[in-house]
């Protein structure tokens, strides 16, 4: 596969073309292995878009700090505005702590809302949970994104056996289909969606097979009160052995949009035009 790559001027970010067209998401009824919300596997037509290679660094989100990423309510919803007001967030949570500022380190402890405000900031978004599933996974339905052999030293960050995050791109053994490095293990990612098990199961009702995204409107509608935590993907450098599935491209966690924990992070999307 050709991979077509660029360089983001605003934060130096390089980023991946996914092209347009179908990728089976979630896994089978039948799977012994699978939860409730990986189901059922589905066929997908997703618009091509761009993702980051990398998760967000500590270098890059500098930038955003710099530009006063925090004081600027332009970047931040309405709600994560508040948050920010109410607890006075002014940087991740381990920014600057030894062993968790390197430069090329994925930043870490950071909220939905700061994740959002980033990429905002960057013109860009967070991907959605579809895309960020084919960006992991391709095209051929594989387990996790080296393929169906379990996680091991060699392709990611996990198990504590570090005991903290990575300099990205550590691990090119467990790289994607498309390029993009830890997208197991190392950093979990936030991505746009908020989380609803039955999700996959109404794609399939409704005939949601395009583009789906489980965003503010949608939510609303299924009844906002019982929906509140966003969709956190691909496990990152504390996710236990006994709990590797998480790795996988079709296992979610959730998380309510303020957490910060330290393995909160990020990549970012745009839509290809």
């Amino acid at each position: 596969m050709t991979l077509e790559t660029r360089e983001d001027p605003v934060d130096a970010a390089l980023m991946v073309l996914v092209p347009a067209g179908p990728f089976l998401m979630g896994l089978a009824d039948g799977d012994l292995l699978a939860e409730d919300h990986e189901k059922p596997q589905r066929t997908v037509e997703l618009s091509a878009f761009w993702i980051d290679v990398y998760p967000v660094t500590n270098v890059r989100f500098a930038r955003f700090l710099a530009a006063g990423g925090y004081e600027d309510p332009r970047w931040w919803t309405p709600e994560g505005w508040l948050w920010r007001c109410r607890t006075r967030t002014g940087r991740p949570l381990t920014w600057e702590e030894p062993g968790w500022d390197g430069p090329d380190q994925p930043v870490a402890g950071v909220s939905w809302y700061e994740a959002d405000a980033y990429a905002r900031w960057a013109g860009r978004r967070l991907p959605s949970d579809a895309e960020w599933e084919k960006a992991a996974r391709g095209s051929d339905g594989r387990r996790y994104p080296w393929g169906d052999d379990w996680p091991g030293n060699d392709r990611a960050n996990f198990d504590g056996r570090v005991g903290r995050t990575t300099p990205t791109g550590l691990y090119p053994a467990g790289a994607s289909p498309y390029g993009c490095h830890d997208m197991a293990g190392n950093i979990n990612n936030w991505t746009a969606d908020w989380y609803w098990p039955p999700f996959g199961r109404l794609c399939i009702q409704t005939g949601l097979l395009r583009d789906p995204c489980l965003d503010d409107a949608f939510r609303q509608q299924l009844g906002a009160g019982s929906i509140t935590d966003k969709v956190d993907r691909g496990g990152g450098f504390a996710t236990p052995m006994a709990f590797h599935e998480v790795l996988g491209c079709t296992r979610k966690v959730h998380w309510p949009p303020q957490a910060r924990e330290a393995w909160n992070g990020f990549r970012t999307a745009t839509a290809a035009t």
